[in-house]
């Protein structure tokens, strides 16, 4: 049977989560002259962007139903159908309130885009290349808002602001017509009803949160109150899921804490990075008097860099995992973040687009891989759940962020200015306060990064389903557990180069794993190892043997020798190892073993060495099954 290819299909979901994405950002830059327009403040103008994210998370915690109970194919043109109707209302409307109506009906197409493609990413997408095609999903949803603060720039510094709602308006038009042809439907419509209020409670919960957020800063009763109101109907919210049959957001994913760890990460990178989107252009704005089009100009670079480690953190973590990947990203940020508020207030631009640079790089390090690792602990066959919860948290961080901190931004700079401070240098000073909190989270998050993927270093992703590995003849793919040699030669980590060339050359075997006194695997150590640390070039030998008796004449190699044999096996060996696990079915461990274009894994249960597993091993077992 041919396989079908979805690469056509996932270019054109791709496309529309970028310009859902450019749309949640285009009005930064134009909130400056928006604000003159309409004579309304920065706490009003704001809901512009709380307002868009708000509505924007309630429709993504809906996607778990609406994907379940409608086609594709369907919920791409409703979506698309919103977008462009509220991108044209946006042209007409003559008053805030009015154009904040048309702004919330693009944030519906918007809230079904970008979790559309996710899910659809995850249903096509081969198992051992998640992280990959997420990562430019991720890429995608970033390089709509590396664009966006240019060409609304350009738009408003040119024509007006009105003008910014062109390009996408003509994009999703042009989608629509590629969807037509290239867009198909995956799995079938299920008979699900919507649970009214469960719809209830988390509209009420999540708007009432961020409003009051909003208004910590300026109303502290007031916002404790609310905080404290959207917690409970939030709580009752999360309770009705786990009560009803046909729960609208599946959570049960979020009880295996090594999930539910993984989303606190998302939340603080797309905190920072929503936040800083909608600050920054403020800043350039506000207190160097640049215009809508250098605003974006000076954010461009920043968010560019973004999109390239995005992509590049995905290839990072489908190769070694979270370790030391995502601390690395958070570190980037907070550094980035201390930088900004320590060197803001004193209007020192260079430092702050410089700066600008790193935080964004470190986001791009830390959000997709967040993602991978928290949906690689799920089984397959709860992706979909998994996806919508971390699409919410992206929601509603994005939500969260820029109501926090242009609410400190906004109290900040009043109290600057009540000092005698000018415009311009009061609202440097609250920019920098708001930035200073968001470092701090930004540390907060670091700390739990490392914790959390130093514990993930080796970990096998959850099993897959056994319905996932049927092969042609309808015959289950058999576990690891059949194959797998169960009495591993192994070293433990006070042994020397000598020991382990000991083993290699009298045995005949291509590595062996470094354990702990706990049976732990802290390393492993193949031939290419010993012989990469003897050569001075990059040939290898095919064998040990050969390859030192070979040079054993060889004076200077025969110091390299004596010297390498007596030093400690940690000090080659490679310490972020791939393990399977026991259970782990072959496709799973044929892919990890290809992917990663490595012969040997050691096999751990219970983080626990119980085996190893090589490619001739497996070659082995389905010959020999294949001839029984």
């Amino acid at each position: 049977m041919q396989k079908t290819n979805y690469k056509p299909m996932l270019v054109v979901l791709y496309l529309a989560a970028f310009i859902a994405a450019f749309n949640e950002n285009i009005i930064n830059v134009a909130m400056v002259d928006i604000m003159a327009e309409f004579s309304i403040s920065y706490s009003a103008a704001q809901w512009l962007v709380t307002g868009y994210m708000i509505v924007t998370s309630i429709i993504v915690t809906v996607m778990s139903f609406l994907s379940r109970r409608f086609t594709l194919r369907r919920l791409f043109y409703v979506a698309g159908a919103c977008f462009l109707v509220g991108e044209a209302a946006s042209f007409i409307m003559p008053n805030f309130p009015l154009l904040l109506v048309a702004r919330l009906l693009q944030a519906v197409g918007s809230g079904v885009f970008i979790p559309l493609m996710m899910g659809t990413v995850l249903a096509v997408a081969p198992r051992e290349k998640m992280g990959t095609y997420l990562s430019i999903g991720s890429a995608a949803i970033t390089l709509g808002p590396a664009f966006a603060p240019v060409v609304s720039g350009v738009a408003a510094t040119f024509i007006g602001w009105r003008a910014i709602h062109v390009v996408p308006f003509t994009v999703v038009a042009l989608l629509a017509v590629a969807g037509a042809k290239l867009l198909r439907n995956i799995g079938e419509p299920e008979s699900v009803k919507l649970d009214a209020p469960s719809l209830a409670l988390a509209s009420v919960g999540l708007t009432v949160f961020v409003f009051g957020l909003g208004e910590i800063t300026t109303h502290l009763p007031l916002a404790l109150v609310c905080i404290a109101v959207s917690v409970l109907v939030i709580a009752a919210f999360v309770r009705r899921q786990f009560a009803i049959p046909n729960p609208m957001l599946t959570m049960r994913p979020m009880t295996d804490p090594r999930f539910s760890v993984a989303c606190i990460l998302v939340i603080v990178a797309m905190m920072t990075t929503f936040s800083m989107s909608v600050l920054l252009p403020l800043y350039f704005e506000g207190t160097f008097g640049h215009t809508a089009l250098l605003a974006g100009l000076l954010i461009l670079p920043a968010i560019v860099v973004n999109a390239i480690t995005a992509v590049i953190g995905g290839r990072i973590m489908d190769k070694s995992g979270p370790w030391p990947l995502i601390p690395v990203g958070f570190l980037l940020a907070a550094a980035g973040q201390c930088a900004i508020a320590a060197s803001s207030a004193s209007m020192s631009l260079t430092v702050v687009v410089v700066a600008s640079v790193a935080v964004y790089a470190g986001v791009g390090l830390m959000m997709s891989p967040s993602q991978t690792a928290g949906l690689r602990t799920l089984p397959r066959e709860e992706h979909g759940a998994g996806v919508s919860i971390i699409n919410t948290f992206n929601m509603v961080a994005a939500s969260i962020g820029p109501s926090l901190f242009i609410g400190i931004l906004s109290s900040g700079a009043a109290k600057a200015s009540a000092g005698g401070a000018s415009a311009s240098v009061a609202n440097a000073a609250g920019f920098s306060q708001a930035v200073l909190v968001a470092a701090g989270i930004a540390v907060l998050g670091l700390v739990v990064a490392v914790v959390y993927s130093y514990k993930e270093r080796g970990a096998a992703p959850a099993a897959v389903h056994a319905s996932e590995t049927e092969i042609a003849s309808g015959a289950t793919v058999p576990s690891l557990a059949d194959v797998m040699k169960r009495d591993a030669y192994t070293v433990p980590a006070s042994a020397t180069v000598a020991d382990v060339a000991h083993i290699l050359v009298a045995n005949k075997t291509s590595g062996v794993p470094v354990v702990g006194e706990s049976g732990a695997v802290l390393g492993f150590i193949s031939d290419g190892d010993i012989m990469r640390a003897l050569s001075k070039s990059e040939t290898q030998a095919v064998d040990l043997g050969y390859y030192l008796a070979a040079m054993a004449e060889d004076e200077a190699f025969g110091d390299r020798v004596h010297d390498l044999l007596g030093r400690n096996v940690m000090d080659y060996a490679t310490e972020n190892v791939v393990c399977a696990s026991a259970d782990e079915p072959i496709d799973s461990v044929c892919a990890k073993l290809n992917g990663r274009r490595i012969k040997k894994m050691p096999v751990v249960e219970n983080g626990r060495l119980v085996g190893t597993v090589s490619r001739s091993d497996i070659v082995r077992y389905l010959m020999e099954s294949f001839v029984a």
